[in-house]
């Protein structure tokens, strides 16, 4: 009998909780979030995104004796908020380059290569690649030049290493480029009859 009196008490419990929800509810009737909204468009704001007109700048003519100014820098508060933080300075991490830079020069000796077996390792349309890998060979101990060749697509700058007697030689040198540097190249033949 316990049990039933206990199940009869939470039936009525939960009966009266829903009457509490749900019959304010249905007596009031909807409230103005219940109700349905007009879902007209607004009329778009009468305001115009078109820029000002810059106004030109008067002329001034350059007192005698002091050079017009390139950049004119606009002027600065008298007083700098002190909330502005502002970083230091930053060096720049990259040379300046020099202002001209110098001609492909082909060789050292004026600009013919004598006759001989040379190994080439790269060839390049830009003469700065060229002198790049021309430089780092010259510094790993190389013999090396830059020969400027014209084709029907353009002028190209090879990468030669040499001069060497006889072919067996050059190739000798393409063994001691390829181990230390894992740099490949080709042997060829300047100014020497075809074997």
């Amino acid at each position: 009998m316990e049990q039933q009196l206990k199940q009869r008490l939470v039936g009525a419990v939960v009966l009266v909780s829903l009457a509490v929800i749900f019959i304010p509810v249905i007596l009031e009737g909807p409230d103005d979030e219940w109700s349905p909204r007009d879902h007209s468009i607004p009329e778009p704001p009468r305001v115009d995104y078109r820029a000002a007109m810059e106004l030109p700048l008067p002329e001034v003519e350059p007192e005698e004796g002091v050079a017009p100014a390139a950049v004119v820098e606009p002027p600065r508060p008298e007083t700098e908020p002190s909330t502005i933080l502002r970083p230091p300075p930053v060096k720049p991490l990259v040379k300046p380059v020099p202002a001209a830079a110098p001609a492909v020069q082909p060789t050292p000796d004026g600009g013919k290569l004598k006759p001989g077996w040379y190994v080439q390792v790269g060839s390049f349309s830009q003469p700065a690649n060229a002198r790049g890998l021309r430089d780092s060979l010259t510094k790993a101990g190389f013999n090396a030049h830059l020969q400027q060749v014209a084709s029907a697509k353009g002028t190209s700058y090879r990468v030669l290493l040499g001069s060497e007697s006889s072919r067996e030689l050059a190739e000798q040198l393409l063994g001691k480029l390829e181990k230390p540097l894992s740099k490949t190249g080709i042997v060829i033949g300047i100014g020497v009859p075809e074997q």
